[in-house]
């Protein structure tokens, strides 16, 4: 919680009178994510209004009895709007291609339409610290520019900026999260099945460098974004299972 006040507060994400949806794919970062916005917005000093929206892709094996588990668990009334892009990804896949990045940008493409048309003005987005280390060096490798994960993406196309309040915090921390408050969470069925992606293997370089030097982490994320220090005080220590 400390993490995400201090993103919230050093990046302007959550300005008075906001409306945020969070976008919740089942995994334990968007449910976290919530979890935690919900947690901030009991707050006095914090004025936001906080929606759920799930996009339906229609992937095979995703399970949807675990999702609804998840939700009625965590108490959150989530939206769900339908839409079969995983018929336009896989049309469009060669036998050596890997679908996410094609389908990322889908489902970025609907859910920001979704809040322009629901008047939503901030979609989040449960991307954390490891999402941004391994998307620096990707930006690095392959596509040859210094370019970090922006915790804050305004739009002047459709108004709605997309923001990242989970930036600053470890992947370790979610998924000791949901283990603790033995949440059931929703892997994408189609991303484990392609194990020697791009991202996979930067995961994995990072994985072995950061077992040699414990505070890469701590290092990666002054030198990204400025910041080593947690704000004092806020709910650090609330339950936000529920």
């Amino acid at each position: 919680m400390r993490s995400v006040e201090l993103a919230v507060r050093r990046f302007e994400l959550l300005p008075r009178g906001a409306r945020v949806a969070v976008g919740i794919s089942g995994g334990k970062d968007s449910l976290l994510l919530y979890s935690a916005l919900r947690a901030l917005q009991r707050r006095t000093d914090l004025e936001f209004e906080l929606r759920a929206v799930h996009l339906d892709q229609r992937q095979p094996g995703f399970r949807r009895d675990e999702f609804d588990a998840a939700l009625r668990q965590l108490g959150i009334d989530c939206e769900i709007v339908s839409r079969d892009t995983w018929s336009v990804v896989s049309s469009k896949l060669g036998p050596t291609d890997i679908p996410c990045a094609l389908c990322s940008r889908m489902r970025r493409g609907i859910l920001l339409q979704w809040c322009l048309d629901e008047g939503v003005t901030h979609l989040a987005l449960g991307h954390h610290l490891d999402d941004a280390i391994e998307t620096f060096f990707l930006n690095l490798f392959y596509g040859r520019r210094l370019d970090p994960l922006k915790a804050l993406t305004p739009s002047e196309v459709t108004g709605v900026s997309t923001i990242r309040p989970l930036i600053l915090v470890e992947e370790a921390k979610a998924i000791a999260w949901a283990q603790a408050h033995r949440v059931p969470v929703v892997d994408c069925p189609v991303c484990d099945s392609y194990p020697r992606s791009k991202r996979r293997e930067v995961g994995e370089l990072v994985a072995a460098l950061r077992a040699k030097h414990p505070e890469l982490d701590a290092s990666v994320r002054e030198a990204l974004y400025g910041a080593s220090e947690e704000p004092h005080g806020g709910p650090a220590a609330e339950d936000f299972s529920s």
